[in-house]
């Protein structure tokens, strides 16, 4: 009989301690820490959807900030609102017999929207909970309002040839740089020695006379850059052609064809031809040849 009654209490002892481990359970409170950023002119908006605010504490300079805590205790909002670069530790603490919610917004003072922080959405089934936040407010980076300066015609000018001229690959631009100096040197010198002919026998080449002279030799000058264009183009395809289906070569070149360039060397082509023959028939600027 007396073994009976000490394994009954034994058995209310061990029932009474885990009714009292799960009280403790239920009753110890859960902590959190979280950084926040917050740009400076913006405010951080605690928000619960339950009264669950038991007690806020807030460590900084609290002169530089507007608080805005519950009117009453418990409740369910707290605001702080910075101007100045600052860093505040705001512990908060929370209790709510059902579930709840805690939400961390930011606002910004320009506007009446709210963007949600990483990270920054708790849910707990009940109980206490204490929020331990590190708020820092960074300062705003500074927009000049400095006007840029009006660009000038010939400053857009040179700015659209710049990109003009990166459309075109660096071989093309020497073939027209080689092409040129020699087509315009040498016909410069060839117009010069023209001019003092003509003028050794009593003819003289007039200003319309060495302007046709000077198209007929830029016309030239662009014909075979054309031509040397093409050649090398066509050249590449040729030799690419040959080794991959002749002599069953797979040669890795650099691709120099180029519709673009090849449409645009035709078409000042075509546009100094019909310079020059304008020049010719309309205007009759062709200098005479000697018999």
């Amino acid at each position: 009989m007396g073994g009976a009654k000490l394994t009954l209490l034994l058995l209310l002892a061990c029932a009474a301690a885990c009714s009292a481990s799960q009280i403790v359970a239920a009753q110890q409170q859960v902590a959190q820490s979280q950084d926040v950023e917050v740009a400076a002119g913006s405010s951080l908006i605690v928000m619960s959807n339950r009264t669950s605010i038991q007690r806020i504490l807030v460590e900084g300079n609290v002169s530089n900030a507007v608080l805005r805590t519950p009117s009453q205790y418990p409740g369910d909002s707290f605001t702080i609102f910075s101007r100045n670069a600052e860093t505040y530790q705001v512990e908060l603490f929370f209790n709510y017999s059902s579930d709840y919610a805690v939400n961390l917004l930011v606002q910004d003072s320009n506007s009446s929207t709210y963007s949600v922080s990483n990270n920054s959405a708790y849910y707990l089934s009940g109980g206490p909970f204490e929020l331990d936040l590190r708020i820092v407010f960074t300062p705003r980076p500074y927009v000049s309002s400095v006007v840029a300066a009006p660009v000038s015609p010939w400053q857009s000018f040179m700015n659209w040839l710049e990109k003009f001229g990166q459309a075109f690959p660096m071989w093309v631009k020497l073939v027209y740089l080689v092409f040129g100096l020699q087509f315009f040197a040498v016909g410069g010198l060839w117009i010069n020695r023209e001019t003092a002919r003509k003028e050794s026998v009593s003819q003289r080449l007039d200003a319309g006379d060495k302007a046709f002279l000077w198209v007929d030799v830029a016309y030239k000058f662009l014909l075979a850059s054309f031509l040397a264009i093409l050649a090398i183009m066509g050249g590449e395809v040729v030799i690419l052609f040959l080794l991959r289906f002749m002599f069953l070569a797979s040669l890795e070149l650099l691709s120099l064809w180029d519709l673009f360039v090849v449409c645009f060397a035709a078409g000042v082509v075509v546009i100094a031809y019909l310079t020059r023959f304008t020049l010719e028939k309309v205007f009759d600027l062709r200098p005479m040849e000697d018999d």
